[in-house]
């Protein structure tokens, strides 16, 4: 793939320009979710959703099963607009009143439509490039009641059938350039020239489980999937997982940003709601106010969840003083055991624990400070016995206070001091997890959450300059991979194959960092990849496999790893230092089959991220191999 030390490929762009003699060798990656519509009764619904002014751009990837009349991949009410196949069998087109053609797609591929309408003047794109100008009744969506993805605006008919992903809606016209921008790198959310704030609807829909489409645009437009499943592995022009930074998670707490709903048990909490007070950390103007009552006692609100498993539990919450001044969390991992619960109380002033309580048998705790006087506050403990896990938030009247045979702080209050308090969460896990929002159901199956743009944060309130995309990473889900096809200048007899890897999960088999092998022999040739928390690199010529394996992998850190062959000579290197050899004397197949990064032939696919994967047509020395990572160890770290 390469001649000479310097001319590497570089397989990350499915669709730039590449004028290196090696553009050819581009990657295709295959790494996006979709929503799945049925064409009977699958929609996400939006009502709600709302615009202003008669300026707006609408984009959407889409791929349909069948060309068909009204079907719609968007509808909103009152004033009607909708894009899809309208009264023309299998044209898309839009409708202001009546419809009007965009193209004709074909069956079972995928398409990036941007319409960008200013006033009476629609511009329609396809796959980043001018398709039709419309002239059109100007848009007025400030009224609309009711918004519909995948169906009618009502959701009672016009189904689509195929596949929809990657919403997003903006208050302002794209400009040409913008629409190309954005369609030539997945891995923009808002275009180049565009302030972030004119993003007011994105939905990745690649979440890959649940019923809630999240908004990444941090303005909380989430919409609720009916009946669309998901399906993984999707290609380009799919908004790409692998090139977005995503958050990975369960919530076993509904309501999580709501604990005034009944789900919350307050028999005998001696505190009083008021919703929707200030700004939570994520942007959005949904924290609760909770208020002492002025009598004495505990001050406090709770929830039991059931469990099926004995394991570590964290519960957490984000707190922030209003005047009380110190707050407590609370987990007992058996509800009926009052002997099992571990208590901390946190100094909301500097995010201080100043005082723990109770059971501390395999016990931790986490504050982490979320910004603007927020601090998300976790409690860890194993789950011993019994049925369920019992966790509880609350007031306390000092830094060590008083508790009652619960271990909880018992006081007389004032009737006026008050904590806000957001974003609840229960993970069966070790550490405190990304947050995940819940609202009438728990989200016990993971979720993938998108970035957002509020504020600086993602939609679960993290600083996103603490969680940044490494640069030319690709992050990997477990349902994602790229590929490059098979050409002469992957015919080589002597190799190197070179990449980085982040040790998000060193327990798998299916850490592929690059190979070229399918399973049915013979048209194996070589692979370099993770298995448990060692290297392995394989080599063969055609049907027998010659392995060795080196070097033990950390967690949670960036690894540089690197696989040679001279010919008579298998080496593995690991953050610059040779950690295995063996002679090896064979001709290495020149394999038909295509190049593969983090993913295998059989369909297992690498959960961790891999950057700058590498082919070169001759065995790097020690010192290349040591100075390509000292180049990249100031990046990957």
């Amino acid at each position: 793939m390469a001649v000479g030390f310097s001319n590497t490929n570089k397989p990350l762009n499915p669709r730039g320009n590449d004028a290196s003699p090696k553009g050819y060798n581009r990657a295709a990656l295959y790494s996006g979710k979709a929503l799945d519509f049925d064409g009977v009764n699958d929609y996400v619904g939006l009502d709600g959703f709302t615009l202003s002014g008669t300026s707006a751009t609408f984009v959407f990837n889409f791929n349909t099963d069948v060309l068909d009349v009204f079907r719609y991949v968007f509808d909103i009410l009152n004033n009607r607009f909708i894009i899809g196949f309208g009264s023309t069998s299998g044209v898309i087109q839009l409708y202001d009143g009546t419809f009007k053609n965009i193209f004709t797609p074909t069956i079972g591929e995928w398409y990036n439509l941007a319409v960008s309408v200013n006033g009476t003047t629609a511009n329609c794109y396809v796959n980043g490039v001018l398709e039709t100008t419309l002239t059109i009744a100007a848009i007025n969506l400030g009224s609309a009641t009711q918004t519909s993805i995948g169906s009618g605006a009502n959701k009672g008919g016009s189904f689509w059938q195929g596949y929809i992903s990657g919403a997003k809606i903006f208050n302002t016209a794209l400009t040409a350039a913008q629409v190309a921008d954005l369609y030539n790198n997945p891995e923009k959310v808002v275009p180049t020239g565009v302030d972030n704030t004119a993003l007011k609807l994105w939905l990745p829909m690649q979440e890959g489980a649940g019923t809630t489409a999240y908004d990444g645009s941090g303005n909380g437009n989430h919409g609720t999937i009916s009946g669309a499943t998901y399906v993984n592995g999707v290609g380009a022009p799919v908004s790409q997982t692998a090139v977005i930074d995503w958050n990975k998670g369960t919530n076993l707490v509904p309501y999580s940003e709501d604990l005034s709903d009944s789900q919350w048990d307050k028999s005998a909490t001696r505190i009083t709601y008021a919703v929707d007070q200030t700004t939570a950390p994520d942007g959005r103007t949904t924290a609760d106010e909770i208020t002492e009552s002025a009598t004495g006692g505990d001050h406090l609100v709770f929830g039991s969840y059931t469990t099926s498993t004995f394991t570590d539990y964290t519960a957490s919450i984000y707190m922030k003083d209003n005047t009380r001044g110190f707050g407590f969390v609370q987990i007992a991992p058996n509800s009926a055991s009052s002997s099992k619960r571990y208590t901390i109380v946190v100094d909301l002033s500097n995010g201080s624990v100043t005082d723990t309580a109770g059971n501390s048998t395999g016990a931790s705790y986490d504050v982490s400070d979320a910004g603007n006087g927020w601090y998300r506050i976790s409690v860890t403990r194993p789950h011993e016995s019994g049925s369920s896990v019992f966790i509880v938030y609350g007031l306390s009247d000092s830094g060590t206070p008083t508790y009652d045979d619960q271990f909880e702080p018992t006081y007389t209050g004032d009737g006026t001091s008050s904590l806000y308090v957001w974003g609840a969460s229960l993970t069966a896990s070790s550490a405190v997890t990304p947050y995940i929002p819940t609202f009438a159901t728990a989200q016990t199956t993971p979720v993938l959450l998108p970035q957002g743009l509020t504020s600086g944060r993602d939609i679960t309130g993290v600083n996103l300059f603490e969680n940044v995309r490494k640069q030319g990473a690709l992050n990997l889900d477990g349902n994602s991979w790229a590929e490059v096809h098979d050409n002469a200048s992957l015919d080589v007899s002597e190799i190197t194959a070179e990449g980085w890897m982040y040790a998000e999960s060193i327990t798998s088999v299916n850490n592929r960092i690059v190979n070229k092998w399918d399973a049915a022999y013979p048209e194996r040739s070589f692979q370099l990849y993770g298995q448990n928390n060692t290297i392995n690199w394989m080599l063969s010529e055609g049907s027998a496999a010659y392995s060795i394996t080196g070097g033990t992998l950390t967690q949670g850190q960036w690894h540089h790893v690197v696989g040679t062959y001279d010919g008579t000579t298998q080496k593995i290197y690991l953050n610059g230092v040779q950690v295995a050899t063996t002679a090896l004397s064979i001709t290495l197949k020149q394999s038909s089959f295509k190049v593969m990064l983090g993913g295998y032939t059989t369909g297992l696919y690498s959960l961790n991220p891999i950057a700058q994967p590498r082919i070169y047509d001759r065995a790097l020395t020690a010192a290349e191999v040591l100075q390509n990572y000292n180049s990249g160890k100031n990046t990957y770290k």
